[in-house]
């Protein structure tokens, strides 16, 4: 034990003096310069690791620091590569840099907890020889600030998939989640932030329960994150600039991200599909739901919300108890979810055993296109208003597939709406129904 500890301080020390040399030799880049180096290193990283299995770790990036030395450590070094988690004690990821596009992305999935580290991260499994792998992390982020305004700073990101609640530690802090949840370092502290669910983080004998848009932060002596040296710090809504431009489509769950705070009901209220009382009524919410925000439109009168079931709409603002920070999320017309970068985001495979039948409209009622064939790989190209069903495009040849004959890592509801479409035929009424009347056997036809 005194042997691990010592080991986790030294090498604390050789991640804190890498960051201060790292950020020394930073020099100031434009926004014109990193966009389309960052763009490479999201693209790559997604191209290389989206949609890999549960039980490994995947390198989206350049050669990260590996523990154990030698093969382990060398079959991480290329990008694609893919490691038993348990066969891994620590990772450390590397800041990113404009030369040659390169940057530190990995994953470390877990049974039910997907791990994102993005730029200089690192995170070492200290959990006690009868619990599984990675239940308990000791983890740093790098010091250095972003390589310029629209790089993101160095995180770690951990996500549960929906509906599943799991229990984990993080620098000595107990963790209960359902959601996504943002951690980043300083010197003496380690800041936690909710950007989906709920959580619960225990430290020092004191709970504390973090909502969407919430943060909370634990203090430790300097350089140590074995364990605590306080109990966290009370809620209060995030400073928005510890998540800006990060990521989020390179997630196992792509996500809006909120805006600090949060808000909730104090009675009924309607949540629409765009803000506006004339506008599709998507929800009536009960009273007592909370709800984060993800943006409001510009007159500031309407919130666009998030239930903790992921589904999303708008509320009239002057309904709804509010406990918020600045929300810089402005805009009128409802986003869509952030899209995969690269190809993955705009192909899918045909999985159906007997063949994909393609349709001229999304129904099975429309007439057949053609079919394709299973294994054929296809271009997503728009998604129904009505149905789920997808635009499809395949050796020159448009059509509608049923969206369960596909698989892909494409957020379906990121792709355009085509209303161009006719709608389902109305089903064929049984007689008697809607207000018509079996015929009386009794009587003739007259």
């Amino acid at each position: 034990m005194r042997y691990r500890i010592l080991f986790i301080i030294v090498a604390s020390l050789l991640f804190l003096f890498g960051s201060v040399w790292t950020a020394a030799q930073s020099v100031e880049v434009s926004d014109a310069t990193c966009s389309p180096a960052l763009d490479m290193i999201w693209t790559t990283a997604s191209n290389a690791c989206v949609g890999k299995p549960a039980g490994f770790v995947c390198n989206g990036g350049s050669a990260p620091l590996v523990e154990p030395a030698g093969p382990v450590s060398s079959a991480l070094s290329a990008v694609g590569a893919l490691v038993e988690v348990a066969a891994v004690d620590s990772i450390q990821t590397q800041a990113m840099t404009i030369e040659n596009n390169n940057g530190g992305v990995a994953w470390v999935r877990l049974p039910a907890l997907s791990v994102l580290l993005v730029g200089n991260v690192a995170v070492r499994d200290v959990s006690p020889p009868d619990f599984a792998a990675w239940q308990s992390m000791i983890v740093q982020t790098g010091a250095e600030a972003p390589i310029c305004g629209i790089a993101p700073r160095n995180v770690f990101v951990a996500q549960t998939p929906v509906d599943q609640t799991i229990n984990f530690v993080v620098n000595g802090a107990s963790i209960v989640m359902n959601g996504t949840l943002l951690v980043q370092t300083s010197d003496s502290q380690t800041l936690f932030i909710s950007l989906s669910g709920q959580a619960r983080i225990l430290a020092r004998g004191l709970e504390q329960a973090l909502l969407t848009g919430e943060a909370i932060s634990i203090p430790y002596n300097p350089g140590d994150f074995i364990s605590p040296a306080g109990p966290p710090t009370p809620p209060q809504p995030f400073d928005v600039t510890m998540a800006q431009n990060l990521p989020v489509a390179l997630l196992d769950r792509p996500l809006l991200l909120p805006q600090p705070g949060y808000v909730s009901t104090a009675g009924q209220v309607n949540m629409r599909a765009d803000p506006s009382t004339e506008a599709a009524l998507v929800a009536q919410v009960p009273a007592g739901q909370v709800m984060s925000v993800l943006g409001r439109n510009t007159a500031g009168d309407w919130y666009h919300v998030q239930l903790n079931t992921g589904e999303t709409g708008w509320m009239y603002a002057q309904l709804l108890r509010q406990n918020l920070g600045v929300i810089q999320a402005v805009y009128d017309a409802t986003p869509v979810p952030p899209q995969r970068y690269g190809a993955i985001g705009q192909i899918a495979t045909v999985i159906a055993p007997t063949g994909l039948n393609l349709r001229q409209a999304p129904d099975v009622s429309f007439g057949l296109v053609t079919t394709i064939t299973v294994g054929t790989q296809v271009n997503l190209l728009a998604r129904s208003p009505y149905s789920p069903w997808v635009k499809v495009e395949a050796g020159g040849i448009i059509g509608w597939a049923a969206l369960i004959t596909l698989e892909t890592q494409s957020v379906i509801e990121a792709l355009p709406i085509d209303y161009d479409v006719p709608p389902p035929p109305e089903p064929t009424r049984v007689p008697g129904s809607f207000g018509n009347a079996f015929p009386d056997p009794n009587r003739d036809g007259n």
